[in-house]
């Protein structure tokens, strides 16, 4: 985690630091990544950089477990507790694919960090982070069995697992071969990214809800 040091840099030269080193991670492997290159983009020196953080790991982990998601759940926003459980979804699957269209960036990284990876120093955090997304599933499942709209014999460990590979990897492989290109060229450009409208986004929520609709409704009281 970051040292208070960091949190009492002045806000721009923070900002700075971190959107330098959301870029580097983004574009390289966390083997490839360089905190000489993060720091001179940032223009500090990189003994400074053992001032704010402890290492490349440490950097790494905090951007992974905190800020890429703070900033999600930011452009994400609120749930309404009272909309209908499936509305809720497609909405949650709509705006999953605008936070690739308009973050491309932190989408990347994320997109990394929940690909396996030999490296054993980040290893287990790959797996937390995936757990991680697995278990936000789990609750809005959650969500829906108490309001009605979800089996109660519904086996929700299992079904979060379901629905993840549905919107997660599984919806990203339907885009990809929608817009006919592979997920680095469309995270690395605008032009492909712009066709992934609003209209489009929501389409695509809708089909891949109705599928995982109809799957758990075959397990209905």
């Amino acid at each position: 985690m970051p040292k208070d040091t960091f949190f009492r840099l002045p806000a721009e030269r923070r900002d700075r630091l971190v959107r330098e080193a959301i870029r580097e991670f983004a574009d390289r492997t966390y083997a490839e990544a360089s905190l000489s290159q993060i720091a001179r983009r940032a223009s500090i020196p990189k003994g400074s950089f053992y001032q704010y953080f402890e290492d490349k790991l440490d950097l790494y982990r905090w951007l992974l477990t905190d800020e890429v998601p703070r900033r999600k759940r930011a452009f994400l926003g609120d749930v309404d507790a009272d909309a209908d459980f499936w509305r809720v979804l497609e909405t949650v699957v709509e705006r999953g694919m605008a936070f690739l269209v308009e973050h491309p960036e932190l989408a990347r990284l994320a997109a990394a960090a929940a690909d396996p990876t030999a490296i054993a120093e980040v290893r287990g955090l790959h797996r937390s982070i995936c757990d991680a997304g697995i278990a936000e599933i789990g609750a809005l499942l959650d969500r829906g069995q108490k309001t009605g709209a979800l089996s109660k014999s519904l086996d929700l460990a299992l079904s979060a697992r379901l629905v993840n590979a549905i919107i997660g990897r599984g919806l990203t492989d339907i885009v990809l071969h929608e817009l006919g290109a592979e997920l680095h060229e469309v995270l690395a450009s605008e032009a492909l990214r712009k066709k992934l409208g609003p209209k489009r986004r929501a389409r695509l929520a809708a089909q891949a809800v109705a599928l995982i609709r109809g799957g758990l409704d075959s397990s209905a009281d």
